[in-house]
């Protein structure tokens, strides 16, 4: 059983870490503070999965080339029967190791709207018949322009059932959670990428958008393996902020409410312990997911764990005038951002 004591010590040990990176002569890396381990590891409790990097067996359906890129459908064996698919994109003509990125989507997209051969802003309908308009073709465009980038269809969402609020309960009652298992099939994505020949193993990023973005934050927590992570407007901030702030809260699915979270920290105290692994929020000031005094609660408790730690600019969050989106702006600060961090 956790204790009360138990629990101010963790707490007390990622307050620690920001103090560390605050005293330190000289940079740090995230794996050198003493609490950052303490951190993930309570990451991993509290998402219910171990911490410990996961294995995973791909098939590959069938490998094509189109359009420049070769194009290979995968899946894999995950959690509870599940089977998660994904698209794997790179260059023909590559030569070399190449920086990867695993993408996600949001709660109306999937791999297909994330891999749509035409890049830009669209009409998109999901395999529940739902019609949105959303930038299409996303990490076919990163692929495109240099990155291997595996394109997965989110447990849950899309062609993939129970959906999240059915397999989320089912979770709860069996002592899990939803995001704990998304997370770990994102991490297995990551144990695939690594052992791909075309891979540098220490170049690989991960990004998403709403969904996809709040899970690639989690994913990020508990994973030393990404050497770069770029959220795209989601719920990324203070809960704490975000509970007393917003007293409905239907907009947010299950996969945000992870029981025990603020018993142990928030968001931005286990932001801080990671620094200084280059993070990107792309956080609009109307983001109905997470209100702005939100996002900037979490830049006042991490922003001072990456300058002390010798990398200030390690840590960017774009706070622009727009709601709940992932447009033209927002990709190119994501290829930015990862072209300054795993090209570069």
């Amino acid at each position: 059983m956790v204790t009360l004591q138990l629990i101010q010590r963790v707490r007390l040990a990622l307050a620690i870490t920001g103090l560390v990176l605050a005293c330190a002569p000289s940079p740090l890396r995230a794996q050198d503070a003493p609490f950052s381990g303490v951190a993930r590891q309570t990451m991993a409790n509290i998402l219910k999965i171990p911490a410990a990097d996961p294995d995973v067996s791909v098939t590959v359906q069938s490998t094509r080339e189109e359009d420049g890129l070769v194009v290979q459908d995968i899946s894999w064996e995950s959690l509870d029967g599940q089977r998660p698919v994904a698209y794997v994109m790179y260059p023909a003509n590559a030569t070399g190791r190449l920086p990867a990125i695993l993408f996600g989507h949001g709660s109306s997209g999937s791999r297909d709207s994330e891999s749509a051969k035409v890049f830009g802003i669209g009409p998109w309908t999901n395999a529940h018949g739902k019609k949105s308009t959303r930038l299409l073709g996303a990490a076919r465009e990163l692929a495109r322009r240099g990155y291997l980038v595996l394109s997965i269809t989110h447990r849950g969402i899309d062609s993939r059932l129970p959906d999240t609020e059915d397999d989320a309960k089912d979770l709860l009652v069996h002592g899990r959670n939803l995001m704990g298992a998304e997370v770990y099939e994102l991490r297995q994505a990551i144990t695939y990428l690594r052992q791909r020949k075309e891979v540098d193993p220490k170049r690989i990023g991960m990004t998403g958008f709403s969904f996809g973005g709040i899970t690639t934050f989690y994913t990020w927590l508990v994973d030393l393996r990404i050497a770069a992570a770029a959220p795209v407007s989601c719920a990324v901030g203070s809960l704490d902020t975000y509970l007393r702030l917003t007293p409905k809260r239907g907009y947010i699915g299950f996969t945000l409410w992870t029981p025990g979270m603020l018993k142990w920290g928030d968001q931005a105290d286990f932001a801080a312990a990671m620094a200084p692994r280059p993070l990107m929020l792309w956080a609009p000031t109307n983001n109905i997911s997470m209100p702005k005094e939100a996002v900037d609660r979490f830049i006042e408790v991490v922003q001072p764990a990456y300058t002390r730690a010798g990398a200030k600019d390690a840590l960017v969050v774009h706070q622009v005038p727009g709601g709940h989106s992932f447009g033209l702006e927002a990709f190119a600060a994501l290829n930015e951002f990862f072209d300054q961090h795993l090209k570069n």
